[in-house]
């Protein structure tokens, strides 16, 4: 015993009293972790987010008005405070996203690295600030004004907002200084670690002008942002030029990085919650498109038939499903194609922004969205080739025409779907059938806003025109 005793006098006489703290630490769960998984995870759950069907934390799908609730019609009726849809989107993209970069930026940027080392350091640092750029112009874009500058300070719960103008400033910043750090010659984050790209950084120059592309054609008729000087920018730099551009994830077979709407629809069995509207079977048979076979199934035997939007009564049973394709567990989560920036570029031109021929890169953006979706050259030809969508003669100013593709081209991305409708007031989105509620300019900020963070919450929405969907978001001049 007593030289038991002597032999444990010893081993802690060995340590100071702060390193006896060191033998509380799990080696197998480090207390800091590394960059990487940090992006990673940043990346993953942004992605995760812009995808969810989930209507505890995404309405897009339903405010696009390309679904519509069966039983429950909260959402649907456009009310977001029923299960408080701001607070997930805010949590969502701040806590589980931004916090995440921000961390990961932290990490990069304090590492000593050698002169040889110094472009791939730069590099990890533009795939950083990028990312961030698309998480905050998503905030805007659903809410308007938010927090940006105080925004990461976990000391800081009562953080100021900064009006949606000026982050757009600010992020417009960022992103060009990130383009310019960018060297296609070196490494960023390795193969697994960045999940939209591999780490290939000519594929990361594309996305970022690709996003600056899409930060001007959102400000188009803000002149005091000078869009055109953007979008002129971005267009000069390389944009998307193909589909193996497009920034998306694939999802796993195996939990937990499935497609959320497999989660949804399969592991919490919520498939029957929703069908597809009237509304979009419509205009989809209105000009004989053939994407109708690869975004909706053949469930109802006597054809396509849609639910009405906001109604309630909607049965599930009776009305059409989205397609099984997009429910499997590794369906790709996307977050930007060249469809989409197709359409960008036939706007731009249309508005005098760039030079060359809108109906080219309208041309694109549909034969982009076919060949995505798994149609033919000739598929996409013989629709562009019918009178209602040719871009000669489809009906409508160029906004119209321009703006109906682009919607239907962006089924399974609800969030441009809705974000462009309120930009360019076309399509013009339903009023829900249940009261009468029109189509929201924005979310409603997270029901714990005006209890915990109040004088700022109530200077924003008053600077808003108050909280509620009337309010718009500053692009939105239409």
């Amino acid at each position: 015993m007593k030289k038991t005793l002597l032999i444990l006098g010893i081993a802690i006489g060995m340590f100071s009293c702060d390193d006896i703290s060191e033998l509380n630490v799990d080696p197998k769960n480090p207390s800091e972790v590394g960059a990487e998984v940090l992006f990673t995870y940043g990346q993953y759950n942004l992605v995760k987010q812009f995808v969810n069907i989930d209507y505890n934390h995404n309405v897009d799908r339903m405010w696009s008005n390309f679904l519509t609730q069966t039983t429950y019609i909260q959402e649907a009726s456009y009310n977001s405070t029923n299960r408080d849809i701001g607070g997930s989107h805010w949590d969502n993209i701040y806590t589980e996203s931004l916090y995440e970069l921000n961390d990961a930026k932290e990490v990069v940027a304090s590492e000593e690295v050698s002169d040889a080392l110094l472009p791939e350091k730069k590099n990890k640092l533009a795939q950083i600030r990028i990312m961030e750029v698309f998480a905050y112009q998503y905030l805007v874009d659903n809410f308007g004004s938010v927090p940006y500058t105080d925004a990461l300070d976990v000391n800081n719960v009562v953080p100021t907002y900064d009006t949606g103008d000026y982050i757009y400033g600010a992020i417009l910043d960022s992103l060009n200084a990130a383009i310019a750090d960018i060297d296609v010659t070196a490494a960023g984050f390795s193969t697994s670690g960045d999940i939209l790209y591999g780490g290939d950084m000519e594929l990361w120059k594309k996305f970022g002008n690709s996003l600056k592309l899409k930060i001007g054609m959102r400000v188009a008729d803000v002149a005091s942002m000078n869009p055109g000087t953007i979008v002129s920018e971005a267009v000069a730099g390389g944009v998307f030029e193909s589909n193996a551009d497009n920034a998306s994830y694939a999802f796993s077979t195996g939990q937990p990085y499935t497609n959320p709407i497999y989660d949804y629809f399969v592991v919490d069995s919520r498939a029957s919650d929703f069908v597809v509207t009237k509304f979009f079977i419509d205009m989809l048979e209105g000009l004989s498109d053939p994407r109708i076979d690869a975004y909706l199934d053949d469930n109802i035997a006597a054809g396509y038939t849609g639910g009405i939007y906001g109604a309630e009564g909607n049965a599930y049973a009776l009305l059409t499903h989205i397609d099984p394709a997009l429910v499997e567990a590794d369906y790709p989560g996307m977050i930007m194609d060249y469809a989409a920036v197709s359409f960008m570029l036939a706007e731009a031109v249309e508005r005098g922004f760039i030079s060359g021929t809108a109906a080219t890169h309208y041309d694109n953006g549909v034969k982009a969205s076919f060949e995505s979706w798994g149609f033919t050259a000739a598929d996409a030809a013989a629709y562009l080739a019918s009178s209602g969508v040719a871009y000669a003669s489809a009906s409508g100013t160029y906004k119209e025409k321009i703006g109906r593709q682009k919607y239907i081209a962006a089924f399974n991305q609800g969030h441009e779907a809705w974000t462009e409708a309120r930009r360019l007031n076309f399509p013009e989105l339903l009023p829900a059938a249940s009261d009468g509620t029109p189509n929201p300019h924005r979310l409603v900020y997270p029901t714990a806003e005006p209890l915990i963070n109040t004088t700022n919450y109530t200077a924003a929405s008053s600077a808003l025109g108050g909280d509620n969907g009337d309010s718009r978001i500053f692009w939105d001049l239409n």
